[in-house]
């Protein structure tokens, strides 16, 4: 009787063990799965960050930021028409516009520098600034029009005495509109002075019969 009460414990020991032997391999088996995945995450985003993020010494591959040439579209540019207003600054302020003398080039030395101002990061607007505009700039590709830009070159100048009374006091821009929103460029000193250095050179629309 003795000897079956003692095979009994012993069974009962040896299952136990064998049991909880399982368990411990089992534990340690999906621990070493949950290991595994984690791992494998971890890998994915760091590939996933090392693709997409950019170099840090910007080379290639690294995200590239629109400036205002690609959002108007002004790569191809090749000429322009500049309208500069006759009283920008007078008293009419609602129809100033209408009156205009214009100054047409292809040069490149004209137009590259122009564009060259706009191939820099903007600010976007929902509205128009307090400003009145000095002109506005008709970009073409040959004879397909681009884009409309308008220029203020007050504040830009070297001779503080020949700026004109504005409503803003950084007035000072080029900007065009795209999509319902106003994009706005601080105007270089070098594309202020080649404006108002072709001002004078500007001449007044001719009348056409039809």
């Amino acid at each position: 009787m003795r000897k079956i009460y003692f095979l009994h414990i012993f069974s009962n020991i040896l299952y136990n063990l064998i049991l909880g032997g399982t368990l411990i391999l089992s534990f340690t088996a999906c621990e070493t799965t949950t290991t595994r995945n984690t791992k494998t995450i971890e890998v994915s985003d760091t590939e996933l960050e090392s693709v997409d993020g950019p170099e840090p010494d910007g080379a290639a591959g690294a995200i590239k930021t629109n400036t205002g040439l690609d959002i108007a579209g002004l790569h191809q540019a090749d000429s322009v028409q500049i309208l500069f207003f006759t009283d920008p600054f007078g008293k009419d302020s609602l129809r100033y516009t209408r009156f205009y003398k214009h100054y047409n080039t292809s040069a490149k030395e004209v137009v590259q520098p122009i564009l060259k101002n706009l191939d820099q990061l903007f600010l976007l607007r929902t509205e128009v600034m307090k400003c009145r505009s000095e002109g506005k700039i008709f970009f073409f590709k040959g004879t397909q029009e681009l884009k409309t830009v308008y220029f203020n070159t007050q504040g830009a100048g070297t001779n503080p005495s020949t700026s004109q009374p504005q409503n803003n006091s950084n007035c000072a821009y080029m900007y065009f509109i795209k999509d319902g929103g106003f994009y706005y460029f601080p105007i270089e000193p070098e594309t202020a002075a080649l404006l108002q250095s072709l001002k004078p050179k500007a001449i007044k629309p001719t009348a056409t019969m039809n």
